[in-house]
């Protein structure tokens, strides 16, 4: 009987002290903002005299309070440090640590901090975050200082991030000055987190415009920064999505689109009516009860292409012995290119080995004469972002060539003869 009681004994305390640590481990949703796992203590400690003449402290007010709120779940409960009023040297901190496996160096630890009230201080005072292991400072950082008169100190509740470069097993909020101190002020600790992630997420790259050849590939990345130190949960996924009209809509992979949820969309076989085509990923992560959510900047595709080389006019014909010289050659339907149009006349002597013309560089072109039967056509090409086309070109126009247009004449006189009659 004394063995089962205590047994049961050892397995309460054994629940008490897992449940405990499971409630120091515990995520939860703060007030301005973002998710976090409170720090995993089971001890804390404060200290102050509210009236103190110990040498060399001499002060009236000073308060340290409620230390084990700040890895409470209670996320608006908090430690609370008030200064006082008085003259000398006199500490006063709020600190939660562990008897367990210390805390690691170089990993981020998170307060949640707030101060206001007024001070009035002819003195040297600061206020850190001092880090201690077996009870030996090892670290500290300030969360402000001043010197003589200080006629404000108040800082809206927010996140602090700090990164000791030590292990560590007990953080504390510590306040000492120096000289004579009139200090309205209260700083307060809300919560300590091991983990913090933020709303929305911050994305490391973003997609940018391409420019790209009908035909041709591309790819768009977008990157959400999120390494073991910074505030992003590690369950990011992506969708990419592309405007139609004013709404955006998910991509599935298929014949022009794969990776649509990596970071990095392939775009492939771009067809010319891909042109202004606008892209953007949407990231989204969860921890706890949270649920984040970031969109991208917007990419713009665009696609060099000639979708029409146009037409040039007619088949002509010339004459030699009149003129050889063929009337210009009009445009009856004008190049459509998605980039700047540039030209280049071409003519030939066989419709098969066409040559560029030095100078035809012109929507237009006004041949000069003829010696022979000649073939003519335009090549157009698109420039668009430093990228260009290929040449494609118009129909051909054939003019041709007559060595002899004039009709000549031969008039012959005869004369006719007669004899007189006689009669």
């Amino acid at each position: 009987m004394k063995t089962n009681s205590i047994l049961r004994y050892a397995l309460i305390m054994l629940f008490f002290l897992v449940s405990g640590k499971m409630l120091s481990q515990e995520m939860v949703s703060l007030p301005m903002g973002g998710c976090g796992r409170l720090l995993d203590t089971n001890t804390s400690a404060q200290y102050a005299n509210f009236i103190s003449f110990l040498p060399p402290c001499a002060k009236i007010g000073a308060v340290a309070v409620n230390a084990s709120n700040m890895t409470d779940i209670d996320v608006n409960s908090y430690a609370s440090l008030k200064p006082g009023i008085g003259a000398g040297i006199c500490p006063i901190y709020v600190g939660v640590g562990t008897t367990g496996s210390d805390f690691p160096a170089n990993k981020p630890v998170y307060i949640d901090f707030s101060s206001e009230g007024f001070n009035f201080n002819a003195s040297f005072n600061d206020a850190s975050f001092r880090f201690y292991n077996n009870g030996n400072e090892v670290y500290s950082t300030p969360v402000g200082g001043h010197f003589f008169f200080d006629f404000g100190d108040s800082q809206s509740r927010k996140i602090i991030k700090v990164m000791p470069n030590v292990a560590w097993d007990e953080i504390r909020l510590s306040y000492s000055d120096f000289g004579i101190g009139f200090t309205f002020n209260e700083m307060r600790v809300y919560n300590v987190l091991s983990e913090y992630y933020i709303d929305p997420m911050t994305y490391l790259s973003q997609p940018s415009d391409r420019t790209v050849p009908v035909g041709g590939s591309t790819t768009m990345t977008a990157v959400i920064s999120n390494t073991d130190i910074d505030e992003t949960p590690a369950n990011v996924t992506y969708q990419w999505q592309i405007l139609n009209g004013s709404t955006w809509t998910d991509l599935a992979n298929g014949a022009n689109y794969s990776n649509v949820t990596g970071s990095t969309l392939n775009i492939n076989n771009i067809p010319a009516g891909f042109n202004n085509n606008q892209y953007r990923v949407v990231a989204k992560s969860s921890f706890y009860t949270c649920s984040f959510q970031a969109n991208s900047n917007v990419g713009r595709l665009f696609v060099n292409a000639v979708n029409n080389p146009g037409t040039i006019g007619t088949d002509q014909t010339v004459c030699l012995d009149i003129n050889a010289d063929p009337a210009a050659f009009t445009v009856t339907a004008a190049a459509q290119v998605t980039g700047n149009a540039e030209y280049q006349w071409q003519s030939s002597t066989d419709n098969v080995t066409f040559t560029n013309i030095t100078n035809a560089t012109a929507a237009t072109y006004d041949a000069p004469a003829v010696a022979q039967t000649t073939y003519y056509r335009r090549g157009v090409r698109s420039t668009l972002n430093g990228n260009v086309t290929a040449y494609q070109y118009s129909n051909v126009v054939k003019v041709t060539l007559k060595k002899s247009c004039l009709i000549k004449c031969i008039i012959t006189n005869r004369m006719i003869t007669a004899k007189p009659n006689s009669n």
